[in-house]
């Protein structure tokens, strides 16, 4: 792959997007602009959106009242066609709480963090949702109406003290039903704030941001689909007045995901209330940067009022070489809980021991279920889905009965498919980071996709629609991992041009997106308990 410098613009940009990919995918050979740049983290913004002069509205305690169903039941609801349920307020306050603070983070690790993260000034949190160098991007809203389960009104999720923000009394859900086509009496809105990400990754962070708003999303599924809700996020819809209703610019924060929930029907054109007066937000840094290429891709994937592409031609993925399978034992149901799992989510950094080796069950049960999520439905892809934008693959290190080569995992058969040969020792060697010894690991998942087939079919909104996808089979990994009690981590820092030569994807147009570290943690390491939100033995918050 070369660099162009020079591409043509224009909303919905096929060659904005490609353009912007080809330098992600080749980043660990030629550097990224600005050329220089350093990261000034005595200037870095705030980790949460603080509104200076709205109402706070409490939550109740989140993932306490949520059914007892493990990860791999919830990822089979997740999938169903979307329901015509309100949630309650108390599976709300769950769903919001995925991106909410849950404990504290003090285990020494070979994070970049680690040794200053003890000191009182300089905590670090863990939240249920993975998020890119743990800068969580995402920002949670709802734009609610007469028969939702809060006063009709738009509402920002405050991660650091998980209540509300209202930051206006006017129900704005005509607007949303227009821009998104459906009408509901309730919006669940993510948004992503670029600087959050971007002042550490800088041109890199929208490649990170799209990934971090998928995580999130995943997360959304899952709590509601314990709460009995299945849904379908819109992808395809008009940002205007979307962002107008938030009260945000659309370009320094712009919405990405958009859930109708409770009973939708089609929408028309609906009446516009004008722009509110923008409440004051606390900016903890001095200096905010923009950057070239971010807001580049961000402005060719803004589709505005066009019209949602055709689904009856779905984006599917090649079939897969027979002659060389390997059958998998079937999925086992893992004794963890959903709830449980999401409060334990961690990123393995440092931590794998390749003894012992990873058993065929545990890798069978992790694919199941991650690609099954692949197959739950959205605006553009409705459920039932039968022709997913991802493959995943793996790179064994240490598993049971798997040679040191790389296979592709065919989810209809439920089996591995052998591909091409590689050494896994010039895995560590594309790795460009230090938080890792992947020689440690049992095997690299990685997440493939067709992203200039789906470039063709949706323009620019195709990158940013897979890099969706792509972060909720990321999340969806980490939780039926934690499940099985495996170490996990996702990674952007290895060569995708190394890997992609490693499973032959080089004449073809499927491209690694993402890696994620699977195996055991090293025994013997003692914790301490810093949760936010307990339970007693019998299951109830104390």
């Amino acid at each position: 792959m070369t660099s162009q410098i020079d591409v043509a613009a224009g909303p919905g940009s096929p060659a904005v997007a490609m353009d912007y990919a080809r330098r992600m995918f080749e980043r660990q050979r030629v550097p990224l602009p600005p050329m220089g740049f350093t990261v000034d983290w005595d200037d870095q913004p705030s980790r949460h959106k603080l509104y200076l002069d709205t109402p706070k509205v409490p939550l109740p305690v989140p993932f306490a009242g949520l059914p007892s169903i493990g990860v791999e039941a919830a990822a089979a609801r997740a999938i169903a066609p979307a329901g015509e349920e309100m949630p309650a307020l108390g599976v709300l306050a769950s769903v919001l709480g995925c991106y909410g603070l849950i404990d504290r983070r003090t285990a020494l690790n070979w994070n970049e963090d680690s040794t200053n993260k003890l000191r009182a000034a300089q905590p670090v949190w863990s939240r249920p949702t993975a998020s890119g160098g743990g800068m969580y991007p995402a920002e949670s809203y709802l734009v609610a109406g007469p028969s939702a389960p809060v006063r009709a009104g738009v509402y920002h999720y405050d991660t650091a003290h998980h209540s509300l923000d209202r930051l206006s009394a006017a129900n704005r859900c005509s607007e949303l039903a227009a821009a998104t086509g459906v009408s509901a009496g309730l919006y669940l809105v993510a948004t992503l704030s670029f600087w959050k990400n971007a002042f550490k990754y800088n041109s890199f962070s929208y490649h990170v941001v799209t990934q971090d708003v998928g995580a999130l999303l995943a997360s959304w599924r899952f709590v509601l689909a314990a709460g009995g809700l299945a849904v379908e996020p819109v992808l395809w819809f008009d940002e205007a007045p979307v962002s107008t209703a938030l009260a945000v610019d659309g370009r320094t924060e712009a919405p990405f995901v958009v859930i109708p929930l409770g009973p939708t029907t089609p929408a028309g054109e609906g009446e516009r209330l004008g722009a509110p007066n923008p409440p004051r937000v606390w900016e903890k840094s001095d200096r905010v940067r923009d950057f070239e290429l971010v807001e580049r891709i961000h402005a060719a994937a803004l589709v505005g009022n066009a019209p949602r592409p055709d689904t009856t031609s779905p984006v599917g993925l090649a079939p897969l070489d027979q002659t060389d399978v390997i059958p998998l034992p079937a999925p086992e149901p893992s004794s963890t809980d959903l709830t449980t799992s999401l409060r334990t989510r961690r990123s393995s950094f440092g931590l794998f021991s390749v003894r012992p080796p990873l058993s065929a069950s545990d890798l069978s049960s992790v694919l199941a279920t991650t690609a099954r999520i692949g197959r739950a439905g959205t605006d553009v892809a409705p459920a039932p889905r039968e022709t997913p934008w991802t493959r995943l693959w793996v790179l064994p290190n240490a598993v049971e009965g798997l040679a040191e080569r790389a296979y592709a995992y065919d989810p209809a058969e439920h089996q591995l498919t052998g591909a091409g040969s590689f050494d896994f020792g010039q895995v560590q060697r594309h790795y460009a980071l230090t938080n890792y010894n992947i020689s440690e690991v049992a095997a690299v998942l990685v997440i493939t996709g067709r992203l200039e087939a789906l470039v063709n079919a949706y323009g620019a909104r195709g990158y940013r629609m897979l890099s969706i996808e792509v972060g909720q089979l990321a999340q969806t990994t980490y939780l039926a991992a934690t499940a099985r009690g495996l170490g996990i981590g996702a990674v952007l820092g290895i060569d995708n041009l190394a890997v992609d030569e490693f499973l032959g994807l080089e004449e073809t147009d499927e491209r690694s997106m993402l890696f994620i570290l699977l195996g055991h943690e090293r025994a013997g390491r003692a914790g301490y308990d810093h949760g936010l939100h307990h339970r007693s033995a019998e299951g109830d918050p104390r």
